[in-house]
């Protein structure tokens, strides 16, 4: 299991990589906190990071360290509030992500 957190820290983007309590794994991500609002900024690009953290996992499940993960929670983006009235849906603007951390369920 040590081996499977260094790997996912070495991630380019993740911040730290902390085991809760239970099986489940809590990967922080480079952010940065906007002012007055609930939403942080992701410095890097999920598309980017979430495929490269999934590979990570498929291999150590691959290699017999892990049996089972499951994603509980990745970052969405999130959104200005618009009326819709006066502007088209895909007109939004984001404004940033939240949460701004994935949480993965371990089994192991």
């Amino acid at each position: 299991m040590k081996k499977l957190l260094s790997e996912l820290n070495n991630v380019q983007g993740v911040k730290n990589v902390k085991r809760r309590s239970g099986p489940t794994l809590r990967i922080n991500l480079f952010t940065t906190e906007i002012p007055g609002r609930e939403a942080e900024k992701v410095k890097g690009d999920l598309r980017k990071i979430s495929p490269k953290i999934r590979a990570r996992l498929e291999d150590a499940k691959e290699k017999g360290e892990i049996e089972v993960w499951n994603w509980i929670q990745k970052p969405e983006k999130q959104y200005c509030q618009t009326g819709i009235d006066t502007e088209k849906v895909s007109d939004r603007k984001a404004i940033g992500h939240k949460p701004a951390y994935y949480t993965v369920s371990i089994q192991e």
